[in-house]
């Protein structure tokens, strides 16, 4: 040890000392009169700066990458950054770079981290607000394709959260571009979300399936809160077929039948498949898909149905049991609207006949029972300490009208040519809608339009078979819904009124129906009041073709009521306006519409009015037009 230690100080001796002479006083202070040039990256000055609390913004190409990153802190740091700079108007800069941004944010919905999921939608949700539809469009595979991985994930977690992320596209995405684009891929999903095949000998070819296992929520509120995600996806496909340009009706000649056509009719395509034109039974690919929709999903709504139905000896629903109720009802619905616009465009009944073979008598049974003793519905009343953000999410309150509102309408579907066996039946849907109108007043716009549409296949489409088994309740209906209207307890708000006035005029329209339902004296209200719509500021085309019918029918109650208001009706009628789905027509012709009405009532004159009305207007200037054309209508023999 010692020998080691004389070693390492010989060699430290040995070492060269640098020895120089010591600086002059002053020469070692820093000098600062030196010139220096700004270095600017430009780039990195657009890309990236400072928030408001000095920390650091990421810049684009920094996010991007930052959006795979393997921790959590990073990728939701990277999302939130995506956020603010949308939220700050600089979405343009984002365009050339859409493909990894959707992927990037998407990707966020199989996360193993629920804030990162939630971080995701809220981004997704403000990327779809700054965006054009049709600059979403190219790259909407790719949410796609995300939102059915998420609905399909081994995770119940996930799986619970990709009913989040389909909320931002319902609300963002076009209904069009989500329903062309994989509504049918995403409604499959939604039937494995609730359900899984089943491997036995049985009819039924789906299960139900149980709770997720999360242990926040029961079985039903599962479900329900599925439906009602399905509920809208089908909402929008009914609605990107409904908003289509309608085209114009096409008469197919058939031998069996009178036909009628126009007299001037410009020859139109006919777009049906050949099998139809055949006249042959056959479904189109997207019959057979709607097929497929309704063949999986009756079977599973009326087993989720039949698992929260109350027992006879407890009549009154629970509150989830009310909501799966409503959800279960509006699916139904919305299949049959599908159905009918499918049959509407192929000219087939195909797919309504064979749902009516194959699930009208258990439709019967869960929902109504054979004599109708199970309907109408009503939940339990709610303690009154609850607010209204605990209840249901459709539970439809305590009368379940919107429930027993759609029974009602399914049942008409359901038995379109009722017989005698089911008259008690719909003496029990028909007395209930009788009490719906008594209890008008009270209820809200959107519950009025949903009597409205109830009232519809009653009285209007399946009214002449239902004359054969319960024509005075029936009949009784119509008073009171014409008592209704002329008393003006249905709102003018939501276009109420103006439904219920058109539901008349086609009634009026339709001879038979006119005269199964009484004539003159079950519609003399009605008639009475229809003359005074002429003074209103707006009048619709439905009721001028009624008041046209009328007239032609020589109604001696529409007439002689048209009569007595000819003089305020004539000096009106330069401010009166016709609406209509056609645009473009000319203001006089219209005006001309309605001074053909008085041709046929002008034999009801008793009182010189068409006389008085016709010397007010010639003494008006602006009236030339109108006085000399009702002169002519009144000297035309």
């Amino acid at each position: 040890m010692g020998g080691h230690h004389k070693k390492n100080l010989r060699a430290e001796k040995a070492k060269v000392k640098l020895k120089g002479a010591k600086l002059p006083k002053g020469l070692n202070v820093t000098k600062t009169d030196f010139k220096v040039r700004k270095i600017e990256i430009r780039e990195q000055l657009k890309e990236s700066s400072y928030s408001a609390t000095g920390q650091r913004q990421l810049n684009l190409k920094e996010t991007l990458s930052r959006l795979k990153h393997h921790s959590v802190k990073f990728r939701t740091d990277a999302l939130r950054n995506v956020r603010d700079s949308l939220k700050s108007g600089n979405a343009d800069h984002l365009i050339g770079h859409l493909n990894e941004l959707f992927q990037g944010i998407a990707a966020g919905a199989l996360d193993m981290e629920r804030s990162a999921r939630q971080e995701s939608f809220k981004t997704l949700d403000v990327l779809l607000e700054a965006l054009q539809p049709h600059a979403v469009a190219p790259f909407f595979h790719v949410i796609a394709t995300y939102l059915r991985c998420a609905m399909t994930h081994v995770l119940p977690a996930i799986q619970e959260d990709s009913l989040l992320m389909l909320d931002v596209l319902l609300q963002r995405v076009p209904p069009a571009l989500l329903a062309e684009r994989s509504a049918s891929t995403i409604i499959g999903n939604f039937i494995d979300m609730i359900s899984r095949a089943r491997h036995d000998s049985e009819r039924s070819n789906r299960t139900l399936t149980l709770n997720l296992g999360q242990g926040k929520q029961t079985t039903v509120k599962w479900r329900t809160k599925v439906l009602l995600r399905l509920q809208q996806i089908l909402g929008t496909l009914v609605g990107s077929k409904s908003s289509k340009t309608a085209v114009a009706r096409v008469v197919h000649f058939d031998a069996m039948r009178p036909q009628y056509y126009n007299v001037l009719c410009p020859v139109r395509q006919d777009n049906r498949e050949l099998y139809a034109i055949l006249n042959e039974s056959k479904l189109s690919a997207d019959g057979a898909r709607l097929q497929t929709y309704v063949e999986q999903l009756l079977p599973l709504l009326q087993d989720n149905w039949l698992e929260v139905r109350p027992q006879p000896q407890q009549p009154l629903l629970s509150q989830d049991a009310a909501s799966s109720l409503h959800v279960v009802i509006s699916l139904m619905s919305l299949l049959w609207t599908l159905i009918a616009q499918h049959e509407s465009e192929n000219s087939t009944r195909d797919l309504s006949d064979w749902l009516r073979k194959n699930y009208a008598q258990k439709f019967l049974l869960n929902f109504l029972a054979k004599d109708g003793s199970r309907f109408p519905y009503q939940q339990i009343p709610l303690a009154a300490k609850k607010s209204s953000k605990e209840k249901g999410p459709a539970d439809g309150g305590e009368l379940c009208l919107p429930q027993n509102l759609g029974i009602v309408q399914l049942t008409c579907k359901f038995f379109p040519n009722p017989n005698e066996k089911q008259a008690q039946l719909f003496n029990h849907v028909v007395a209930y809608m009788q009490r719906s109108l008594e209890r008008l007043s009270s209820l809200p716009p959107e519950q009025q339009l949903s009597v409205v549409a109830s009232l519809r296949p009653l009285l209007l489409e399946y009214a002449t078979s239902l004359q054969s088994i319960v024509a005075e309740p029936l009949t009784n209906l119509l008073s009171a819904s014409i008592d209704a209207y002329v008393g003006q307890r249905f709102t003018t708000r939501e276009g109420v009124a103006t439904r219920v006035l058109s539901l008349l005029c086609e009634i009026v329209e339709r001879s038979d129906l006119y005269a199964r339902f009484g004539g003159e004296q079950r519609f003399a209200p009605f008639l009475s009041y229809l003359p005074q719509l002429l003074l209103k500021p707006t009048v619709g085309e439905g009721t001028l073709r009624a008041m046209a019918t009328l007239c032609r029918q020589l109604n001696g109650v529409f007439m002689s009521a048209l009569i007595q208001v000819a003089p305020e009706v004539v000096c009106h009628l330069v401010n009166l306006q016709v609406t209509s789905d056609s645009e473009g027509e000319d203001k006089f012709e219209n005006q001309k519409r309605v001074l053909n009405l008085f041709y046929y009532a002008r034999e009801s004159d008793k009182e010189g009015k068409l006389e008085r009305a016709l010397k007010q207007v010639e003494e008006k200037a602006d009236h030339d037009a109108i006085s000399a054309y009702l002169k002519a209508v009144m000297g035309f023999n």
